[in-house]
């Protein structure tokens, strides 16, 4: 029986025994509930295994977010459906937080899968970067707030780092995803941790 708190949680994709292991695992963390993908109502977020770069994503249900847990990505932005990339190198405690994260309408992307997207990024041209650029026009607390962007940090931890409430970050990084042409705090990331 669910709590009124609880996150509701769906694993999907990938095989059977480690979807069987996943389940397990988020039903002993405390804070989740976890149910069959096609539940009515649907979950939350719907963990997603994959073992391919080819993406192959299932159809969500309205109010779903997807995570999507790999070993790697060739992509070199996320697909709309996906609000978050989890690497299977992380640890059970760092899923916990991406799957909270994700509920709360915010994205994850795990530090080695963007450092992954970056240097493919690179690989594939290395002329002079806009990026630098465009942060350097940033004021100092917007550099401050992007620097703690690329560290993966929360809305709410950089508020709390900052001494600034969570609705004054909002309207930060809304300002800095204007200034750097971007449209998403996953964006926003990859490009602050390649001028970092």
């Amino acid at each position: 029986m669910r709590r009124p708190h609880e996150i509701t949680v769906s694993i999907g994709g990938g095989r059977a025994l480690d979807r069987a292991g996943l389940a397990a695992l988020l039903a002993s963390l405390p804070g989740f509930h976890v149910i069959p993908q096609d539940n009515d109502p649907p979950p939350q977020v719907l963990v997603w295994a994959t073992y391919t770069d080819s993406m192959e994503l299932p159809l969500l249900k309205s109010g779903t977010k997807l995570l999507l847990l790999t070993e790697t990505t060739t992509e070199d932005s996320l697909p709309d459906a996906v609000h978050g990339l989890f690497s299977r190198e992380e640890t059970t405690s760092a899923l916990a937080i991406a799957i909270r994260q994700i509920a709360r309408g915010e994205q994850y992307l795990s530090p080695t899968l963007a450092t992954a997207i970056l240097e493919k990024r690179q690989s594939k041209s290395r002329r002079a970067s806009p990026e630098m650029s465009l942060v350097d026009e940033l004021t100092e607390r917007e550099r401050e707030i992007v620097d703690l962007l690329a560290q993966g940090l929360s809305n709410k931890l950089i508020a709390s780092k900052l001494y600034l409430s969570v609705r004054t970050v909002e309207g930060h990084l809304a300002n800095i995803y204007l200034r750097l042409g971007v449209h998403s705090r996953t964006e926003a990331m990859l490009m602050a941790m390649k001028v970092r």
